[in-house]
This record gives C-alpha cells, sequence and structure tokens, in this order.
C-alpha cells in the first residue's frame, strides 16, 4: 500500500507542480525542502468478517501537507482531501497492482519551526483500505 499510495500521489500533476518529488514516508531529512507530503501510517490492520480473514486492510494515515505559508499548505491539502475534487475524496483505484479505497476522516492545520524559520502544516487523517489486485 505504501508504495502505491506515494505512487498515485507522484503521478498527480497538480500536487507534483507544487512539491515536486518532495512526497515521503515518515520524517524529512534537514534541508529537504519545501513544500512537502509527509505520511505516516498511524494504525491499521487485517479486516475479519464472519467467515475468517478478509482480503482488505484498513489503515489510518497522516498526511502532513508542508510550507512556508498557510496558503502554500492549505493549497497542498485541498488537491488531495477537498471535496469533490480531491484525488484522496473516496478514490477507488488500483495502482501496481494494490487495490486502493480512500476517504477522508479530518483535516486540521497548525505551524511548527525548523532552521529556517515558520513551516505551516495542514494534516489531513485518511483512511485507507488495500488489497492486493
Amino acid at each position: 500500500m505504501e508504495e502505491a499510495l506515494r505512487a498515485k500521489l507522484r503521478a498527480t500533476a497538480a500536487l507534483t507542480a507544487l512539491v515536486g518529488t518532495r512526497i515521503d514516508w515518515g520524517l524529512r531529512g534537514t534541508g529537504a525542502g519545501l513544500p512537502a507530503v509527509r505520511l505516516f501510517e498511524i494504525s491499521g490492520g487485517p479486516r475479519m468478517n464472519m467467515s475468517g480473514g478478509s482480503a482488505w486492510t484498513r489503515c489510518r494515515v497522516q498526511i502532513d501537507c508542508l510550507g512556508r505559508t498557510y496558503k502554500a499548505a492549505r493549497d497542498i491539502a485541498d488537491i488531495l482531501a477537498k471535496p469533490p475534487t480531491g484525488i484522496l475524496s473516496g478514490m477507488r483505484e488500483t495502482v501496481s497492482g494494490v487495490r486502493l479505497r480512500t476517504f477522508i476522516m479530518n483535516r486540521r492545520a497548525d505551524t511548527d519551526e525548523d532552521a529556517e524559520g515558520i513551516v505551516h502544516r495542514t494534516s489531513i487523517d485518511a483512511m485507507v483500505w488495500h488489497a492486493a489486485d
């Protein structure tokens, strides 16, 4: 799921026009540049149904949209999650042999600092269902 979701985001022209290839899982390295998208798997596990294990796994993914200005972070988040046009708002696609189904649960904004100054962050909580195709 991790590489399929990242590949989907990196294949979205409107997003890469803003962040380039700075879409990664986990922490950003020092001097990695902004704007950027950071992905974290918060929770997840295989699903069960009455007849046993399901082919689907459900994960909660936190997506941090980072920019030097509030507008930069918000614009990235809008491309990802603004209903009904955000690419992760109700996405149902197969990417690299992985079936992905997503919906947005929450969105919030805050700020942080790095060596260069203020970093604005808009965080999106997404539920990602995935299964091998």
